[in-house]
């Protein structure tokens, strides 16, 4: 039990009861400029053509086979009630950065648990992958109350450490992806958008929904240090002492001109993102990012 409030504690726990969050719902209350997801009800999947036969509806007709082979033939289709949700969680080297707040890896973790445990609840399936450098560990999704123990298995598991290949990993998990899913992705996203674009755009090619869920620190954004210090690099680069006055300007340029990058790769491939602080509670961050989704009600409500 102590494994699981350390996830999920108590007081959170009681506040995700009052919530409600499913895959769908998420995908449904998705708007991105014009973009809106076309999930309405319950979702479908191409199957197979058949021979047209009397008593079809003739709106199940696919005019372009018919045209190309002078033979009518209907389309067929399986129906999903439920669509798949795979969390994708960074546990690279930068993600281990903390100075007052606990770390955006300890963030990310229990905010996988959390949606995790609201999706699980609805009966949704639900599964997780780690990744730092590459796709390290993959927990397919699947329903039941079973799968949380799983998924929290698999997070006491990972600590942040190493490189950061991002974009490898994604390819990875979409080779995994046997059909239509949501994606999550918590990451600090600090990679090259070179490596980044081919990935979100295989996730959308391959018809996933993708939601980027940013996870900074306070600092990243802000750089408040004043004094000369020795910063460490968390994936194996070279320490460096440095003035910070005569840094801060191009550390500040080169963040917010990633961000504006990242921006405008989410808004033009119609992949939702979102940034999270860890200086707030992850409560009010939760709640904040269902409230976007219109799913932020009591249970039953």
């Amino acid at each position: 039990m102590s494994l699981v409030s350390r996830y999920l504690d108590p007081t959170l726990v009681e506040r995700l009861n009052h919530l409600q969050l499913s895959a769908r719902s998420v995908v449904e209350g998705s708007t991105i400029g014009l973009h809106r997801s076309p999930m309405k009800g319950a979702s479908i999947e191409f199957r197979q053509h058949r021979f047209y036969v009397p008593g079809d509806d003739p709106r199940r007709l696919d005019w372009r086979v018919l045209a190309r082979t002078d033979r009518p033939y209907v389309r067929e289709y399986d129906e999903e009630t439920n669509l798949r949700c795979a969390i994708v969680l960074d546990r690279s080297g930068s993600m281990g950065y903390g100075r007052k707040h606990g770390t955006k890896f300890d963030f990310a973790a229990r905010m996988a648990a959390s949606l995790a445990y609201l999706m699980l609840g609805q009966t949704e399936a639900v599964g997780l992958a780690v990744v730092g450098n590459k796709l390290e560990s993959w927990l397919p999704p699947h329903a039941g109350t079973s799968q949380l123990a799983r998924v929290i298995e698999s997070l006491e598991r990972a600590a942040p450490a190493g490189e950061s290949d991002l974009g490898r990993s994604m390819q990875e998990v979409a080779d995994r992806l046997e059909r239509r899913s949501l994606v999550i992705v918590l990451s600090d996203l600090f990679n090259p958008m070179a490596r980044i674009r081919p990935a979100l755009a295989r996730l959308r090619h391959d018809r996933h929904e993708v939601i980027v869920m940013r996870v900074l620190d306070e600092d990243e954004t802000t750089f408040p240090f004043r004094r000369w210090a020795r910063f460490r690099g968390l994936e194996g680069e070279r320490a460096q002492v440095c003035e910070p006055a005569l840094v801060r300007k191009r550390y500040l340029d080169g963040f917010r001109s990633h961000a504006s990058q990242l921006e405008g790769l989410c808004r033009a491939l119609h992949c939702e993102l979102h940034t999270f602080l860890t200086s707030r509670a992850l409560d009010a961050a939760l709640t904040t990012f269902l409230q976007h989704h219109h799913v932020a009600q009591p249970a039953g409500g």
